[in-house]
């Protein structure tokens, strides 16, 4: 429809074209599409050629909302001729000062533009939505084209309105999701723990623009005794609600590390604590301690998807799920598994969307990844990339994405001593020749004396308290030694306030001043009660 004809249309015609447009620009979350569409609504029936314009904030974000500039971004166009060589989109202009165009954007305007001979003549329609000009739409009709009258002109400001309101949707969808990423990149974490025998990578990415952004997270948690929990979890649901829930499911995680729960013990904790928000948040989780020492494996989950076990033979298992349903159901008792590790063993953590999505059923999910993390010739962070190409995520995804990859070692036996005895005074004096001698043999001697101290303190308080044999242990670890009694005991020892006129209690009292960390843990027998000693500097 040219010439004459274009902009006769009738009342029915102007309606039809307003109500078809409008339904097709309220369908999509993409500026550029947005664009295309406004472009397109109005070719040929309004103008024969159409480019839309918008504004640089736009796309930088972090351009103050009221700053004013005529630097545009073209991001569409729509050419009733359809000519063999179109116009390239996302090209950068500046309208020069005083023209229609640039009038258009400041007033908020509707700004005709007659041009000189041989020109098309042309309307700058302004992209207005909640008191803010988002772009110019810039309708142009070849030279002897019929003008607009004003009932098509009212059409055409109508259609750029609601164009305009569909920008500033986009925009304001955009702003919310970016403090969604931001607020969960922040509440994970930004390097990686230093842990005697183990390196990790991991990966975070946000779901897709339409879905959302979600709660998936991650932790690599030091432990005593050179112990380490590996975490994964996944948040139910969508946006800063999601990303809010998440960040205090994992604080109560590091929280509850730091005790030295039993993995069972740190899921019931957290299934407590979706329970008793104002709001049940359900979620999934997997928390698992590598002991160095055992060279052994706890794990329990909260119906998340498996673990993935690669062997340094490149066989991989997926770990058994031991009973447990998602955090917040309640009712439901956790359970821990426990499993060998063989050194140079690569552990996987990940969330579903790694696995399952609308086109894809999570057991062929699994047994891919399972495939994929089959080759051990690289790297971690280069397995990390590996597994997103082979899963068809590294381009493109609806969930939201975390995995966590670790390679472990045990503790080599030189860094290891262990001692077992029965009790007795005599055992407080075997102790301090021990320590002694296993400090001098890893050139410790400057840690000799304090160690003596530690651990006389440490027996003393096995032999008052528990009953049964008693397990001394001392740990080479790269930054630290750790002492640690385990015993048969069941109460764990608590610090407490020591007066003048106690007689008892200085023991710890004494190891909590001078060690430069102590606690103690439960075990499945007993407890271990520990300390840490610093390694002298060169």
């Amino acid at each position: 429809m040219h010439g004459a004809e274009v902009g006769s249309l009738s009342a029915q015609g102007r309606l039809g074209l307003l109500v078809e447009a409008s339904a097709h620009l309220a369908g999509t979350l993409d500026l550029r599409a947005v664009a295309r569409v406004l472009a397109h609504s109005v070719v040929p029936e309004l103008a024969d050629r159409v480019e839309v314009d918008l504004i640089e904030g736009l796309f930088h974000p972090d351009l103050s909302a009221d700053a004013v500039s005529t630097v545009m971004c073209r991001v569409a166009r729509a050419d009733g001729a359809r000519s063999d060589d179109p116009p390239a989109e996302d090209e950068w202009i500046a309208y020069p000062p005083g023209g229609a165009a640039a009038v258009a954007l400041s007033t908020g305007q509707t700004q005709a533009d007659d041009g000189g001979p041989g020109d098309r003549w042309a309307l700058y329609v302004p992209l207005s939505a909640r008191g803010r000009v988002l772009g110019v739409a810039c309708l142009r009709r070849s030279v002897g084209g019929q003008r607009l009258g004003p009932a098509d002109r009212s059409l055409a400001e109508a259609i750029a309105s609601r164009g305009a309101l569909a920008l500033d949707n986009v925009r304001l969808y955009d702003e919310a999701r970016a403090t969604s990423v931001a607020l969960q990149r922040s509440l994970l974490p930004t390097a990686h723990p230093r842990v005697t025998g183990v390196t990790t990578a991991n990966r975070y990415l946000p779901g897709s623009r339409e879905v959302g952004v979600g709660g998936d997270w991650f932790d690599v948690i030091p432990l005593s005794c050179g112990r380490v929990a590996f975490v994964i979890g996944d948040v139910m649901g969508r946006g800063l609600r999601a990303a809010a829930a998440m960040g205090q499911l994992r604080t109560a995680v590091r929280m509850l590390a730091v005790l030295d729960h039993l993995p069972e013990d740190v899921l019931r904790h957290l299934d407590d604590l979706a329970q008793g928000t104002d709001e049940v948040q359900l979620a999934t989780c997997v928390y698992a301690v590598f002991d160095p020492v055992e060279r052994s494996l706890s794990f329990a989950t909260a119906g998340h998807p498996p673990p993935v076990l690669r062997t340094p033979d490149g066989a991989t298992t997926l770990l058994p799920q031991p009973s447990g349903a998602p955090l917040g159901v309640g009712g439901v008792a956790f359970e821990s598994v426990t499993i060998d590790i063989v050194d140079g063993s690569r552990l996987l953590l990940y969330t579903d969307g790694l696995v399952e999505s609308r086109d894809t059923d999570i057991d062929d999910g699994l047994a891919t990844l399972s495939l994929a993390f089959e080759d051990g010739s690289h790297d971690l962070e280069w397995l990390c990339d590996h597994l997103l190409v082979a899963t068809g995520r590294d381009d493109g995804h609806n969930d939201d994405i975390a995995l966590l990859v670790a390679e472990v070692s045990g503790l080599h036996r030189d860094r290891v001593a262990t001692w077992t005895f029965r009790g007795g005074v005599e055992s407080v004096a075997g102790a301090r020749v021990w320590v002694r001698k296993h400090l001098e043999a890893w050139q410790l001697v400057p840690l000799v004396e304090l160690g003596e101290l530690l651990v006389t303190e440490l027996v003393t308080n096995a032999l008052r308290h528990a009953s049964g044999p008693i397990e001394l242990t001392a740990l080479l670890l790269d930054e630290i030694v750790t002492l640690a009694v385990r015993d048969g005991g069941t109460p764990l020892p608590r610090p407490r306030k020591v007066s003048e006129s106690d007689e008892g209690g200085r023991g710890l009292h004494l190891v909590s001043v001078l060690a430069a960390r102590w606690g103690a843990r439960p075990t499945a027998k007993g407890k271990v009660v520990w300390c840490d000693l610093p390694l002298p500097r060169p």
